[in-house]
């Protein structure tokens, strides 16, 4: 059995770290590397409303 959160069908959650070191959980594509889930919270981080 695989250690990878799932999510609904043809997705997985992977854990990542935001630029300001606070760590959360997104929803990939499966198969999504984790580099690349890492890129995406950055992307997702910087595009926040300050506030």
């Amino acid at each position: 059995m695989s250690d990878e959160l799932t999510g609904p069908l043809g997705t997985a959650m992977r854990e990542v770290t935001f630029p300001d070191r606070s760590r959360g959980i997104i929803l990939v594509r499966a198969g999504t590397p984790q580099a690349e889930a890492e890129a995406m919270a950055a992307r997702m981080w910087a595009e926040m409303p300050e506030g």
